[in-house]
């Protein structure tokens, strides 16, 4: 089964940042860095994501050298479909996005942040996703 990726909230500029930032090392370096390997990462991973949105514990794990690291959100959430996906960045952020699996084939990819903090994420950081997804729902409601 392959799930339809959605963009809501400000994940599409996301990824049009990290292409952005891909581009001009290259430009500017004449190779690829940090940036380019983050969005590499980000597109394998985005493709993975297609096919198998759950964490590892949940489903079976993806066979790639690079699965996604994909949390199901418990804490500080009013929906029980959400989930965060972390891509590591090392030096260029802790990339997370965070996403809801809706009426059980489509991911809508609602919030990006960059988390500068240990533990589990904010309510200040769940509540623009939550506004996005409360969006999405009606025009395409959950069932």
């Amino acid at each position: 089964m392959t799930y339809e990726i959605i963009y809501e909230g400000n994940v599409k500029e996301f990824e049009d940042y990290l292409v952005e930032q891909a581009r001009q090392e290259v430009q500017q370096k004449g190779r690829k860095g940090i940036w380019c390997r983050i969005t590499d990462i980000y597109v394998r991973q985005l493709s993975i994501i297609k096919h198998d949105p759950f964490p590892p514990e949940e489903t079976n794990q993806s066979d790639d050298e690079n699965p996604p690291s994909i949390k199901h959100l418990k804490m500080n959430v009013t929906f029980d479909n959400f989930y965060r996906w972390g891509i590591p960045g090392g030096r260029a952020g802790n990339h997370r996005i965070l996403f809801a699996i809706h009426n059980y084939h489509k991911v809508v990819l609602l919030h990006y942040f960059d988390k500068q903090y240990n533990g589990a994420i904010h309510r200040e950081d769940i509540e623009p996703a939550e506004a996005c997804y409360e969006d999405y729902c009606i025009v395409d409601p959950f069932y």
